[in-house]
């Protein structure tokens, strides 16, 4: 059995409405070694992968399949809209 990794997850906008109130849009979530964002973000719930913007440890990441460390610090952003 896989050894459980801590990942911070911080969900923006509209996306914060998938975590508790209460919880600011901040979650904690024990994974499991060598879970995916991919993963991660199936986990979390319906988010459109092919719109949505993901940090990681305060830096932009478009490769879904990188394996999440113990201790990163995951942010998702919904598409940036202007007008």
């Amino acid at each position: 059995m896989a050894e459980k990794i801590k990942i911070e997850v911080r969900l923006f906008a509209n996306l914060r409405e998938m975590f508790p109130k209460e919880s600011r849009g901040v979650k904690e979530f024990g994974v499991p070694e060598g879970f995916s964002i991919d993963e991660l973000v199936d986990l979390i719930g319906e988010i459109d992968k092919s719109t949505v913007i993901i940090m990681q440890n305060g830096r932009r990441e478009k490769d879904f399949e990188k394996k999440l460390k113990s201790g990163d610090r995951i942010a998702l952003f919904p598409p940036v809209g202007g007008g």
